[in-house]
């Protein structure tokens, strides 16, 4: 995951400079420097929330919507359980290797980003 931050940089900028004003003129407006301060809160909550949903949405579908697979004659692989023709399959049966390891591969991929995302989550 190369991106380590929650918010980019100008919009942290932004939020911290709003916030310093709105402790800078408390001495001034008490009042209206605690309600700056909660609308500078609010923005950064619904703006974490809205990068953190994005962040989901992103990694839910490296791991969800996988190509549909194509057997070597090129037709579609029967579903789970059955064999081609429709009959179904004997347990045990073989499934392609490479398409099991590559599935795998998505998945620890996906739990990877997921981890290191909840990981910068609760280190806030």
């Amino acid at each position: 995951m190369a991106d380590t931050t929650l918010f980019p940089p100008e919009e942290r900028d932004k939020l911290t400079l709003r916030l310093q004003n709105a402790v800078n003129g408390f001495v001034d407006g008490p009042r209206g420097a605690v309600e700056e301060v909660d609308h500078v809160l609010e923005d950064a909550i619904a703006r974490l929330t809205d990068t953190l949903a994005e962040r989901r949405r992103v990694l839910r579908s490296s791991w969800q919507t996988t190509p549909a697979r194509t057997t070597p004659e090129g037709g579609t692989p029967p579903a789970a359980g059955m064999a081609p023709g429709g009959a179904l399959a004997t347990e045990g049966a073989p499934v392609a290797p490479e398409a099991s390891a590559t599935d795998t591969e998505q998945l620890r991929l996906a739990l990877r980003d997921y981890r290191e995302t909840a990981e910068r989550l609760l280190r806030l």
